[in-house]
């Protein structure tokens, strides 16, 4: 009979050898140690639970605690990913539940399951997450924007961001993620992306965005500065994060994948970004395999369109 136990430190190099070292082509053992070992603040004493037969590794369930401050109240999230248990042992994965049962006053994100985790999880009460993309095509600055400071990182000093926002800056620093902030005289809006480099899409995801109102009327110029910097063709942004803004050119797009949310204490699904997940934690691409369908929408809208995806 398979034990569960806690996913804690020591028990890393045993998950990295049976399945993580084969999972993923783009993440070494840093980037998965730095997703299991990570430093922030959480009121549970481990990162997940794993399911050990005969000294072996058969199955995981990793989880990523964080606390958010929304509209002023702290409230708990937890990312489960990377849900693996061996062919041999499948009948076992429902084990691996019973965990979840007891964090009632955590909102649940999965933002990368497959088929059969996402109907399980919907059985658990899950409820499916928009993923519905913002898709921003390049534009010249116009307007207030021609004049924002755009600045990137080792360009700001962290220490004039508030203690909010310094804290997921500081929080994220040991993942490949980058960090803007937009300075107009003494107000700032500090913005945190990806760089995406996946199944041959190129683009930079907005994760966070601290000022929205200042982030809506530099939009362009952020735009033009992530373009030029990362020369990609496109930037994103969920769509639900940004329901009251618009964007000039730019279209929506239905990502294939389908995240699954089990909110607590009134949450709902626009106050769900991708902070403190593995999504940010090892870039992941909410929109794979697309090229095809981006290629064929951009066509519409950039002389060349062909050729976008192709670089």
């Amino acid at each position: 009979m398979p034990d569960l136990v806690k996913i804690k430190p020591d028990l890393f190099p045993r998950l990295y050898d049976a399945f993580l070292h084969d999972d993923d082509p783009l993440s070494d053992e840093t980037d998965w140690r730095n997703v299991f070992d990570y430093q922030w603040k959480k009121d549970e004493d481990h990162t997940g639970y794993a399911l050990i037969e005969d000294d072996k590794v058969i199955g995981m369930m990793a989880m990523a605690f964080s606390e958010r401050l929304i509209d002023g109240q702290t409230h708990k999230f937890c990312n489960l990913h990377t849900w693996w248990v061996h062919e041999d042992h499948r009948g076992r994965s429902l084990a691996m539940l019973r965990p979840l049962l007891g964090l009632e006053d955590y909102t649940i994100t999965h933002f990368t399951p497959c088929d059969r985790i996402r109907a399980v999880t919907q059985r658990l009460g899950f409820v499916e997450l928009s993923l519905e993309m913002k898709v921003l095509l390049p534009i010249r600055p116009y307007g207030p924007a021609r004049t924002a400071q755009v600045l990137f990182d080792g360009e700001f000093d962290s220490s004039t961001l508030s203690d909010h926002d310094r804290k997921i800056l500081h929080d994220h620093q040991p993942y490949r993620v980058e960090n803007i902030v937009i300075k107009d005289g003494e107000t700032y809006c500090y913005v945190l992306y990806t760089a995406v480099e996946r199944y041959r899409v190129r683009y930079c995801h907005i994760q966070y965005i601290s000022n929205r109102s200042l982030y809506a009327q530099a939009e362009t110029a952020v735009r033009a500065a992530l373009m030029q910097r990362h020369k990609v063709w496109f930037v994103v942004l969920e769509a639900r994060l940004v329901q009251d803004l618009t964007f000039r050119r730019s279209f929506n797009f239905w990502a294939p994948a389908h995240a699954v949310f089990r909110p607590a204490n009134n949450i709902s699904a626009h106050q769900v970004d991708n902070l403190y997940s593995d999504v940010v934690m090892l870039r992941l691409a909410i929109m794979p395999h697309v090229s095809h369908e981006l290629r064929k929408l951009i066509r519409r809208w950039l002389p060349g369109g062909d050729s976008v995806l192709s670089h």
